[in-house]
């Protein structure tokens, strides 16, 4: 089966991001490697949103969509005040 330079990039940025969530919950050093290879600006790009895709699923199917809804709206305000400098 061959794909488009598009679905291949596509698959590489799902790929990157599947590793970098493992990391993130695990340590998982190889798969920290796996992403520090080389990424080009569309390379960024294409994880990022790969990031957004997955994590946007994962909070739906556990929080529901009001509530995975809710809480990015709570993280968003809540890292805000923190990200406000302080007198």
């Amino acid at each position: 089966m061959t794909s488009s330079p598009e679905h291949r990039a596509a698959a590489l940025a799902n790929q990157r991001a599947a590793a970098f969530i493992r990391f993130q919950m695990i340590g998982d050093h190889e798969a920290m490697h796996f992403l520090l290879t080389d990424l080009d600006e569309y390379g960024r790009l294409g994880f990022v949103t790969a990031l957004a895709s997955i994590a946007s699923t994962l909070a739906t199917r556990s929080m529901g969509e009001q509530g995975a809804l809710d809480y990015l709206k709570l993280l968003a305000e809540t890292s805000a005040s923190l990200a406000e400098p302080r007198d």
